[in-house]
């Protein structure tokens, strides 16, 4: 069931590759996250009022959020929109950064969204991952 589509932009209006970040440095293939690379899915089970919902994650021009079971009202799309886009880091300006490589000839082509490194719905589960 979809239940919301974010647009795949940073803070500052940067693009986001959704691709690169979930292949960027393997914390998004620990569990509870499951990656299909041919696919272009990324599976994860995020903490919502009262529970949790397993979510798939999808680029379709936008960063498509879609529940795997359950219901999604308005309390839990919020919470659901709100965790992927912290993961995402959807609300930080990296703008400077991306301004920064693409006048460099070897890194231009991090300037086209690659970059962001996909972090855990919280920090309990980021600091739980790095042990």
């Amino acid at each position: 069931m979809r239940v919301a589509d974010l647009p795949l932009r940073g803070a500052g209006g940067e693009p986001v590759d959704f691709a690169r970040t979930i292949v960027s440095h393997g914390v998004a293939e620990l569990p509870p996250n499951r990656v299909d690379l041919e696919a272009r899915t990324l599976e994860t089970t995020l903490p919502v009022p009262g529970g949790a919902r397993t979510v798939r994650l999808t680029a379709v021009g936008k960063l498509r959020l879609e529940a795997v079971a359950g219901s999604a009202g308005t309390r839990v799309r919020d919470a659901l929109m709100a965790s992927v886009s912290h993961m995402f880091r959807l609300d930080e300006d990296l703008s400077a950064f991306y301004a920064l490589v693409a006048a460099d000839g070897e890194l231009s082509w991090c300037a086209l969204g690659a970059g962001r490194m996909l972090r855990a719905p919280t920090v309990f589960e980021d600091v739980v991952k790095t042990k």
